[in-house]
């Protein structure tokens, strides 16, 4: 599984530490839509982010590229 991709919809999911950057990824801050883990199969769970799309947290991952 490429751990930059998002699970469910296969595009970029902004994952800092999926990149190797040295600081939180934007999920840490998230209210990620439990409607959206539940979608996930077992195999894909804690595996890789969601992308801000699909988590259903667009705001906060916004927020964190304009700081």
């Amino acid at each position: 599984m490429d751990t930059q991709r998002c699970p469910l919809c296969g595009k970029a999911n902004q994952c800092s530490v999926a990149a190797g950057r040295d600081e939180p990824c934007w999920c840490f801050d998230a209210q990620v839509d439990p409607a959206a883990l539940a979608r996930l199969t077992p195999e894909q769970r804690d595996q890789a982010c969601l992308c801000p799309a699909c988590a259903g947290a667009m705001d906060t991952a916004e927020r964190r590229e304009k700081n």
